[in-house]
């Protein structure tokens, strides 16, 4: 594996926090309980609050979106290390849930973020420009924050030991920038894991938090030659090489090699068509440098 402030504002805190549900969902190994939490939000703008000030007028956060997610901990009172994990354009996967698994049996919490059930999307792929466009993936970035917030104030975990995993288009590179929504955090994660992700929107930006990217070379879905030049110029960026493998190495579902055609990609003309194949081999290099990472992070 190869190497491997901006402005501040005052975020009022989140307090309403969601009421654990207490039933387990069908099919896991582990018991997995489903929560509710609101959506983090930025504070009002100083102009604003001049604004406000000038008509005697108090100015409130506005609420959050409610948002759920799976919370798994491991056997125990804690407090744990946790992780805050991130689905991507198709929403949470099953491999999402066996990689939950194996955090929690390596001694994490793991919350799984649901940014698409609760606002009725049931998955982007096919439009990932329009998910730009209508302001989804900004909400996402602060979904991610929600969570941290949720868990933070969760009695079995440990508030200054959680991080963030996340796959693909989701909002896990977003959630480390120093310039973007992270400025608005007086602390963000500890560390972030994004497979691969699309560098291309932050291939300018410098992170404010460690982050580890697993670069898949065959994804034909980013340019992965951006993503190893983060790496290069950031310290905070650490990137596992993985050269032949495809989008979702990690995903079995894929099999060795399989087209999605309706998926939109900008790197192709007409703009459709991306490559996935699990690769075990990859996914077991992945594994290694994820929990590496994380024990050596948090």
């Amino acid at each position: 594996m190869s190497m491997i402030e901006g402005r501040r504002y005052f975020l009022l805190p989140l307090v309403m926090l969601g009421v654990i549900a207490g039933h387990a969902i069908p099919g896991d190994a582990q018991e997995v309980t489903q929560v509710a939490f609101p959506s983090a939000t930025t504070p009002p703008s100083k102009f604003k609050i001049r604004q406000a000030k000038a008509k005697g007028i108090e100015l409130k956060p506005e609420p959050g979106f409610p948002i759920q997610g799976r919370l798994r901990t491991p056997d125990g009172s804690g407090p744990f290390p946790a992780l805050v994990l991130l689905h991507d354009c198709q929403g949470i996967q099953e491999f999402q849930d066996n990689w939950a698994e194996t955090f929690v049996l390596a001694g994490f919490a793991t919350l799984q973020v649901d940014s698409f059930t609760p606002r009725s999307v049931s998955g982007t792929c096919e439009d990932v420009l329009g998910e730009g466009v209508s302001g989804l993936g900004g909400e996402r970035v602060m979904d991610a924050f929600g969570a941290l917030l949720y868990l933070k104030q969760h009695p079995k975990i440990d508030p200054e030991r959680i991080s963030a995993v996340g796959w693909s288009r989701s909002s896990t590179t977003g959630s480390a920038l120093r310039d973007g929504s992270r400025q608005f955090f007086q602390q963000g994660f500890k560390a972030v894991v994004s497979f691969y992700p699309n560098c291309k929107s932050v291939a300018s930006a410098t992170f404010a938090d460690p982050i580890l990217i697993l670069n898949a070379g065959n994804n034909d879905w980013t340019q992965s030659e951006l993503c190893s030049s983060l790496g290069e110029a950031d310290p905070n960026v650490e990137i596992l090489e993985l050269p032949t493998a495809f989008q979702g190495f990690d995903d079995p579902k894929w099999g060795a090699k399989t087209v999605m055609s309706e998926y939109q990609n900008t790197l192709k003309s007409p703009t459709f068509g991306v490559t996935f194949g699990f690769d075990e081999s990859a996914r077991q290099q992945a594994e290694t440098a994820v929990l590496k990472f994380l024990n050596d992070k948090m």
